[in-house]
């Protein structure tokens, strides 16, 4: 039996496995996988705003201190904080709770290693190891050996001064109206107090969170809200942050969204043009990235190079291959010269630099971008059935769609019962009847086989 998902481990609190019994049974064995021996033995542990972080965080605490660790807390917080202040604070390692843009009622773990890299997949099987196996009963520590904890009075302030290094002195950001909209969950604090210093005028959204009104009708799963006071208050740019503020929508002056893929291209163009990157280098995107994205960057004389969905495989690619950076439409961006995991409010910081430095609107800097046309069929499925069914479903949809003039992507949700067919096409080379004749053939093999 797996613990871990796609992205940690992740589901409805007080259902299996995110009973505060298996929490603190976690934090026992993922102790025993993740302390470094000879090290000053430290975890350092962050949450959103939902709830049962407050169960979460005190249940964590127990088990790692009951094993010798010490605890330094630091939440709320976005998610990327912890790769700052586990390097200064020499940490083993640490924990995220948060289940990202999941509603309240869903919670979950991130590992990270002391370098803040997210924990590798056979860490994460040792951990499930020592979860399901190992007799904790029987591990006998003196108390004079229990950890300590203990609460990071400045960890706001560290975190900020490292996002204001996406910044530039010499720039007067005071000439942009922004729109921030929190999603009520863990950059509620930090964003507006980070835009303030640089001094933007800011109007704030989602920044008063009550425990369970993170991602509700908010943030970068609910851009309209923001859309709708960026043209009201007439400003340049909105940006709307997920709930563990890893991930960004940006809108434009027009109360318009910037898909991910037309941000990678407004950062590929600025950073090529500026000797961040050189002809022939490579950008890393996802495997269900716009088409249209190839080609504009081949233009420019740049490549892409496209991976599994998942900002760690973003990453993966990017340390690998030594690559200046990547994102994901979704909008997670990583960059070689920051935290390296997804970070909303540096990106953000970024992107209001470009517009100073280029003296443009967003809607100006994403010009010469085509992108195709995107039909997503998201099809729940019995995992089981799928599972047994699986080469014959992929034999049928290639089959289907082979021979059709457009790209397409067949995957199952690495955290949800779904089968997701991503289709992208030209509108000239396709009719609408043909598109929807295409969609219900895929639902009826999905639909027969499983």
């Amino acid at each position: 039996m797996r613990l871990f998902g796609t992205d940690g481990i992740r589901g409805e609190v007080g259902k299996y496995p995110l009973t505060a019994e298996n929490i603190l049974k976690l934090a026992k064995a993922a102790s025993l996988v993740l302390k470094k021996k000879n090290s000053i033995s430290r975890v350092v542990i962050n949450k959103d705003t939902r709830l049962s972080g407050y169960i979460f965080e005190p249940t964590l605490t127990a088990g790692f201190i009951s094993m010798g660790v010490n605890v330094v807390l630091v939440g709320p917080l976005p998610t990327p904080a912890l790769t700052i202040l586990s390097k200064s604070l020499r940490a083993d390692f640490s924990v995220m709770i948060t289940a990202s843009h999941n509603p309240y009622k869903d919670n979950g773990l991130k590992f990270f290693s002391g370098t803040g890299y997210k924990i590798t997949a056979e860490e994460e099987r040792k951990i499930e190891d020592y979860f399901f196996n190992y007799d904790f009963d029987n591990f006998k520590i003196k108390p004079s050996n229990y950890g300590k904890a203990v609460r990071l009075k400045d960890a706001i302030g560290r975190y900020s001064e490292a996002l204001k290094q996406n910044t530039f002195k010499n720039l007067d950001y005071t000439k942009l109206k922004v729109v921030l909209d929190c999603a009520n969950g863990a950059a509620y604090k930090v964003a507006p107090e980070v835009l303030f210093e640089i001094g933007v005028e800011l109007d704030t959204l989602g920044d008063r969170p009550n425990g369970v009104n993170i991602n509700d009708k908010c943030g970068s799963l609910f851009p309209e809200r923001a859309s709708k006071l960026v043209k009201k208050r007439k400003s340049d740019v909105g940006i709307c942050l997920d709930g563990d503020g890893d991930r960004l929508i940006i809108i434009d002056e027009k109360g318009e969204p910037i898909f991910g893929e037309e941000l990678i291209y407004i950062l590929a163009k600025y950073y090529l043009k500026n000797k961040n990157i050189k002809k022939g280098s490579t950008i890393v995107t996802n495997e269900i990235a716009n088409f249209g994205l190839d080609v504009s960057l081949k233009k420019m004389g740049l490549k892409l190079k496209r991976v599994k969905v998942g900002d760690k495989n973003i990453l993966q690619e990017i340390r690998i291959n030594d690559h200046y950076f990547g994102g994901e439409p979704s909008g997670h961006f990583i960059f070689k010269d920051d935290t390296l995991i997804g970070d909303g409010m540096s990106t953000a910081l970024r992107v209001l630099t470009i517009m100073l430095k280029e003296n443009k609107k967003l809607s100006e800097l994403k010009k010469g971008l085509d992108l195709l046309k995107v039909v997503e069929i998201n099809q729940r499925i019995d995992r089981e059935k799928f599972f047994q069914n699986e080469a014959k479903i992929y034999r049928d949809l290639n089959t289907l769609l082979k021979s059709k003039n457009l790209f397409y992507v067949v995957r199952p949700s690495g955290t949800e019962p779904l089968l997701r067919v991503n289709l992208q096409y030209q509108p000239r080379n396709i009719k609408v009847s043909d598109l929807r004749k295409l969609q219900k053939n895929i639902i009826d093999i999905i639909t027969n086989a499983c």
